[in-house]
């Protein structure tokens, strides 16, 4: 396979994603060589798109999906445990709906990694890699967008419903990968209409004469990044004509789902994003801030728990009535957990054990993997690292474990592990 190499410095590789996400929606369905044979030969997958699901701050394990009732005063404070509809899943009262939809979730209790701080948890998370100084990895939606089959869909194959600030994007990979962005869901994908006065009939003239002279300019410099930057063109203008663009537009939907969904900008995110898997787009990317609960932690825990169990739940119902559940992975994570011992009102950082699920796509359900000890401090039981948890989610995807990009110098990488990391392991339980 050709690989893309790493010619732009950090900065100026940060800049061209950006640059051509926001201006050009940075939208390509050209897979690597060779990857559509290597897909046949790997194990069968189970999905075929995520739902990813970034809890921004540090959503506290202890108040959401591992409880501990029975720890010493001070660790577990006020929050009630409840069954679910599994049993042997218990989960924080505050997440009723959930609770009935738990022989779809796997709870993975025992994640760990060590960076306390918000940034390089962030990026850990997202990325499976410590951040460097030298290299910027691509985030885990660019690894799975790159296996987006030509004519798949106009849409593009990775969606982040927020900014891209601070955020990894498709790192050393092509730009072709890196998320685009729709900052409201409500407004849907901007700056796709074409101005007042114009045509698609003018707005096709001049992109081939933009193509003729990127022919020439091309040929001269054959790089991976120039030819990303004239696709970018060429798919967004796809994607103009495309009656796929209806799917960024929920105002279609009946207007008691985008109630129950929740009229918040979180729950209509939730909904958009089962608007784009419906049509086609490999990997959506929602956050919801507000979990650095140093001060009152379980009222705002309380406050964004039932964003998410209206939301989510509802999202789980919805996929299943549309035949998308099976289909669709629906992955709820975060930096890293809050400290079991309370501390005043709140709780500190605690990247030594925390708790994520996964949800639909072929996952066992109705479990919890892994344990940590009486108060939720450490893991005890069946410890997972971020690498492995992709590497789940890599395996329930299909994505073939000796696919790898160059990262130049860096050496060579891929969903589960790379040069000078330790590889990710799926977890077979849940598989």
């Amino acid at each position: 396979m050709k690989n893309s190499l790493n010619r732009l410095d950090d900065v100026s590789r940060r800049e061209f994603v950006t640059r051509m996400a926001r201006t050009c929606l940075g939208v390509s369905l050209v897979p690597p060589l060779g990857l559509a044979r290597a897909l046949e030969t790997s194990t069968p997958k189970l999905a075929s798109h995520v739902i990813y699901l970034n809890m921004r701050g540090g959503m506290s394990h202890i108040d959401t999906f591992d409880t501990k009732p029975d720890a010493p005063a001070g660790h577990q404070g006020p929050v009630k445990t409840i069954k679910t509809k599994a049993d042997d899943l218990l989960i924080s009262g505050f997440f009723p709906k959930l609770a009935e939809h738990g022989k779809k979730i796997a709870v993975v209790r025992s994640l760990h990694h060590t960076q306390g701080a918000h940034e390089p948890g962030v990026y850990k998370v997202l990325t499976g890699y410590e951040m460097s100084a030298t290299m910027r990895h691509p985030a885990l939606g660019a690894w799975v967008a790159r296996q987006v089959t030509q004519g798949h869909s106009t849409l593009p194959p990775y969606i982040r419903l927020a900014g891209l600030a601070g955020h990894p994007g498709s790192g050393f990979m092509d730009a072709r990968y890196a998320p685009v962005p729709v900052l409201d869901a409500r407004k849907g994908l901007e700056h796709t209409l074409l101005q007042n006065g114009d045509s698609m009939t003018n707005l096709r003239k001049r992109s081939g004469l933009a193509e003729s002279f990127n022919r020439d300019f091309l040929a001269r410099y054959p790089m991976a990044e120039v030819k990303a930057h004239v696709d970018v063109y060429a798919d967004a203008i796809k994607l103009m004509t495309s009656k796929d663009l209806d799917a960024f537009d929920i105002t279609q939907e009946k207007s008691k789902l985008v109630e129950d969904y929740g009229n918040d900008e979180f729950g209509q995110g939730i909904l958009l994003a089962r608007r784009l898997v419906e049509r086609g787009t490999k990997f959506v990317e929602i956050e919801l801030g507000g979990w650095d609960t140093h001060a009152d932690n379980f009222a705002q825990v309380e406050y964004l728990s039932s964003r998410v169990d209206n939301a989510v739940g509802t999202l789980l119902e919805d996929l299943e009535t549309r035949g998308l559940l099976d289909s669709t992975l629906v992955v709820l994570t975060t930096e890293f957990g809050r400290g079991p011992k309370i501390d005043g009102t709140g709780r500190g950082h605690h990247p030594i054990a925390f708790s994520s699920f996964i949800a639909g796509g072929g996952v066992k359900g109705g479990q919890a993997y892994g344990k940590t000890d009486e108060t939720g401090t450490h893991v005890i039981e069946n410890p997972v690292t971020v690498l492995d948890f992709h590497a789940t989610i890599g395996a329930l995807l299909g994505v073939p474990p000796q696919e790898t990009i160059s990262a130049g110098s860096g050496g060579s990488f891929s969903i589960y592990g790379g040069t000078g990391a330790k590889r990710g392991v799926p977890i077979a339980a849940l598989i």
